[in-house]
């Protein structure tokens, strides 16, 4: 299932629970799981502009609790399991600087009142957090590895990096087995396409399907190293193992790309006419960008032996095949 020791008979015989199960990477770690034959939990908020969707996890065999993770609901659902995968919450960075209060009860408000049930109902759970690399905002070196400091220049940041020390509060001060992880940028199948608040990587992605041009703010140097979702889960998996308790490890890939050379292999490989054009920088996207980032995610292959296995052009051509299969994705709300 993945690199290190992994219970998979805990979780086959008590099951888990995954929040945001109805999102991008939720939804294809339930797949994960489902296929393994272990017993789903999902409690996913269902906010419209997040990507959760039921289809994503349509054909499963699972339980779906369409509920707020802080609502008083959940308690139930967190007794008895083996396993708790923590992946709710808001990801738009735009979006957290115009409703930032929003932003604040979405990614750590909600997350002390689920930390605080789970205390009460089921502290020997095992717990996998998703954070995110945006809690560093700009750095001064790369690759960024997990000494260096969190600066984060956006309420998005903000607010992952408290619920982060929230979950490591609670690891700590309760003795409750958890491990919080900040993620790259991660793309492939079941994210959705229809904003332009969820990363740049489901544009693209969704432009280049629909033969539309991708603009690039700045010409398109800046650098990220790209996560096929995968290789994300696998590492979600591998962090449930007892080595990683207490742990917070950077989770992206060895290798960066230039947007302008992400948007121009994903043109090329989708043959819809795509161009790639330079466009200036708006004001509100200019003020909180990080400039480039490349991760260093040394820490968790050395303590558990997680390496990412998918390439960036075998990743996106696996990523062009799935919506080209499920056309709905590029009309979905």
């Amino acid at each position: 299932m993945s690199q290190v020791n992994v219970d998979i008979g805990a979780l086959r015989a008590r099951g888990c629970v995954v929040t945001g199960g109805l999102g991008f990477i939720g939804s294809n770690l339930v797949h994960r799981l489902v296929g393994e034959g272990v017993p789903v939990r999902v409690v996913d908020a269902v906010v419209a502009e997040h990507g959760a969707d039921r289809r994503n996890v349509e054909g499963l065999d699972v339980d779906v609790l369409e509920a707020d993770i802080g609502d008083a609901r959940v308690a139930a659902a967190l007794r008895g399991v083996s396993h708790v995968f923590n992946l709710a919450g808001q990801v738009s960075h735009t979006a957290s600087m115009t409703d930032p209060v929003r932003d604040l009860e979405l990614n750590t408000i909600t997350h002390a009142r689920f930390l605080e049930m789970l205390r009460v109902e089921n502290p020997t759970a095992r717990v996998v957090h998703t954070s995110t690399r945006q809690v560093y905002g700009r750095v001064d070196r790369l690759p960024v590895d997990e000494h260096t400091a969190a600066r984060p220049i956006d309420v998005n940041g903000v607010a992952k990096l408290a619920g982060e020390h929230l979950h490591m509060v609670y690891c700590h001060a309760h003795r409750m087995p958890i491990t919080s992880l900040r993620l790259t940028n991660v793309y492939g199948p079941r994210q959705r396409l229809t904003s332009d608040e969820l990363g740049f990587l489901p544009v693209f992605v969704r432009k280049v399907l629909q033969g539309d041009s991708i603009e690039l703010f700045g010409g398109g140097e800046q650098r990220r190293d790209c996560l096929f979702v995968d290789d994300v889960v696998d590492a979600i998996l591998t962090a449930s193992a007892p080595e990683a308790i207490g742990a917070v490890y950077n989770v992206g890939h060895v290798r960066s790309h230039s947007l302008k050379e992400i948007a121009e292999a994903l043109a090329a490989l989708a043959g819809t006419g795509s161009e790639v054009i330079a466009t200036p920088w708006p004001p509100v996207h200019r003020r909180i960008d990080i400039g480039s980032f490349e991760t260093d995610s040394g820490a968790i292959h050395a303590a558990l032996g997680w390496t990412p296995k998918v390439d960036l052009a075998d990743g996106l051509r696996r990523t062009l095949d799935f919506y080209r299969e499920h056309p709905w994705y590029l009309s979905s709300i």
